[in-house]
């Protein structure tokens, strides 16, 4: 038996998935013929759902919104490809959505994602997860107008199809806290468990000594999302190798003794880790590597760095 979807509360904070970007789209305007606004689609308030298995399919919502009672639009279909950052990860559709109004109706955004970008759900970019949709399709419209207010229009009180082409770009941003995308997607996918770490790592306009790691350990987050492996053990082992001290002596500020002792094999571990896997060196190009690596290689090597820098930075710094 199934269950209404949960809603948002609107009043609820959550500090862990802060929006990190004040220019996306919040909502997506579909302008008619003879310039008509027709529809609106805007981020929905019921929360998302997922369901793994060997095609999994992950469900958004988003509010449709007649513009002009006049001016009646219905959704065949609409078509859309989901991007997470830069990266295509599922193709899905809306609709058909008929009897719109102008208070807005919650309207299932569904898509399927190939098991290859499921990896990409595990580790999205810092922040709210936020997922592109982009639309193209078929709409219908029947308008009520007559003299001047119809000119460019066809017939009145006839359904005419209205075609959204691709060329054009219809795009809305869907923002999703983080702790409901793990609860609400990555659970219900099951990917597998996932690590959520507090983590240590410094402003670089407080510690400037420390910019260059962490510039390539950004570099490193933005290669991950991507899939780019090789590149990701590379920018890896560039935000090591560029820590403050580094090689020998990053660990100089600890007191001598088994602890500085440990943690100093373990960076040194984890280096040779990264450079033996096939790698992408940042500032020549050049490539090296005992062994090929794929996302799962990437993703570990990230997340390895990025706990290891957080704390050595809480080992290191005042």
């Amino acid at each position: 038996m199934s269950t209404a979807p949960r809603q948002v509360e609107k009043a609820a904070l959550d500090p862990i998935g802060l929006c990190h970007s004040d220019k996306m789209p919040t909502d997506v305007q579909f302008i008619g013929p003879a310039n008509r606004h027709a529809i609106t689609l805007r981020p929905g308030s019921n929360l998302p759902s997922a369901k793994g298995g060997p095609l999994p399919r992950i469900s958004l919502f988003v509010e449709a919104r007649l513009k002009d009672a006049q001016f009646k639009t219905e959704i065949i279909q609409l078509s859309f490809d989901a991007y997470l950052g830069d990266v295509l990860v599922g193709q899905g559709a809306v609709g058909p959505v008929t009897y719109l109004t102008t208070d807005g109706q919650q309207v299932e955004a569904a898509f399927t994602c190939p098991r290859s970008a499921l990896p990409l759900f595990l580790d999205p970019p810092p922040g709210r997860v936020e997922l592109k949709l982009r639309f193209s399709g078929l709409l219908r419209y029947q308008h009520e107008f007559t003299g001047a207010r119809a000119e460019g229009l066809e017939a009145a009180g006839v359904w005419h199809q209205w075609p959204i082409s691709n060329n054009l770009v219809h795009e809305l941003t869907v923002s999703i806290a983080r702790s409901d995308w793990y609860e609400l997607v990555v659970a219900p996918l099951k990917l597998g468990g996932y690590l959520i770490a507090s983590l240590n790592l410094p402003d670089p306009t407080e510690v400037p000594a420390w910019t260059a790691a962490l510039d390539h350990l950004e570099s490193a987050r933005r290669a991950l999302t991507t899939g780019d492996a090789p590149a990701v053990f590379g920018y890896c082992r560039a935000a090591i190798d560029a820590l403050p001290g580094a090689k020998k002596n990053i660990f100089d500020n600890m007191a001598v003794g088994k602890k500085r002792e440990a943690i100093d094999a373990l960076t040194l571990s984890l280096g040779t880790y990264l450079h033996s896997g096939r790698h992408v060196e940042p500032t020549t190009g050049a490539t090296g590597g005992d062994f090929p690596v794929d996302r799962q290689d990437a993703a570990l090597a990230y997340n390895e760095t990025v706990l290891l820098l957080s704390h050595i930075a809480s080992l290191v710094l005042p």
